[in-house]
């Protein structure tokens, strides 16, 4: 029987499991870098979760959907953001198949936190990247970040993050074994005595690189540039533990 993920069992828990209150003062930074850059009016924030990136994007102005093919995420960010007052909707769906009537809407579309690992294989990447590019308008940006796994050795745990807010707990860690990645999320729970633990084990394909960018080059992206950080002020490096594409819709 296959295990109900932690991100969809434990959605409204989400934000303290990515310490989304201690990160925001510097993503709110990286999403004012991109808006400097790019000056879009309207964004798709792909992969949104509960929200943080499109709100961030909404409270400066600009217009911003969120989309996510969590339901139980979706109804979170509606739940924190329905009444904010904000230039701001969410909607769910997948990347492979995007809503047609998001083609030619945006100016900037973005897919960060290594969300685009989701989609499982090359085919739904490549099917991935051509909705993004219908999604924007001609002279449109796309911003795409992912985990670097070619600076990851074979085997070797990468400690990603330990989190706690309250009596609730969470470690992440991950594992590169051949081209998939294992990441292990264990929540842990202080309310009891002893306290207890449920551990989630989520396995994916990893896409490098050098795939990453092919990619965008079949979906007709131009001027594809990479970076070693979301505030595009370093280039990429081989040892870079992230990377950073940006890609442009020409016509």
């Amino acid at each position: 029987m296959k295990q109900v993920s932690v991100f969809e069992k434990y959605a409204h828990e989400y934000d303290v499991l990515t310490n989304a209150k201690a990160r925001e003062k510097h993503h709110r930074e990286e999403v004012r870098a991109l808006i400097d850059r790019f000056r879009p009016a309207s964004v798709l924030d792909a992969g949104c979760a509960t929200g943080l990136t499109a709100a961030l994007f909404a409270r400066e102005g600009v217009g911003a959907i969120g989309l996510d093919r969590s339901l139980a995420m979706i109804t979170e960010a509606r739940r924190k953001y329905d009444r904010s007052g904000l230039s701001l909707k969410f909607m769910r769906g997948s990347f492979e198949r995007l809503p047609k009537n998001l083609n030619r809407q945006f100016d900037l579309v973005v897919c960060l936190a290594n969300s685009i690992t989701g989609v499982g294989t090359i085919s739904n990447l490549r099917k991935s990247l051509s909705g993004f590019r219908r999604a924007l308008k001609p002279g449109g940006t796309l911003v795409l970040q992912a985990l670097n796994y070619e600076a990851v050795r074979e085997d070797e745990i990468l400690p990603v993050r330990a989190t706690q807010q309250g009596k609730v707990g969470y470690l992440r860690y991950a594992r590169q074994r051949g081209s998939r990645q294992e990441l292990t999320v264990v929540r842990l729970d202080f309310s009891t005595h002893p306290f207890t633990f449920e551990p989630f084990v989520h396995e994916f394909d990893n896409f490098t690189p050098a795939q990453l960018k092919a990619a965008l080059g079949r979906a007709g992206f131009r001027k594809i540039t990479r970076y070693g950080d979301l505030v595009l002020s370093r280039p990429f490096r081989k040892s870079s533990r992230d990377i950073v594409l940006t890609a442009l819709r020409t016509y």
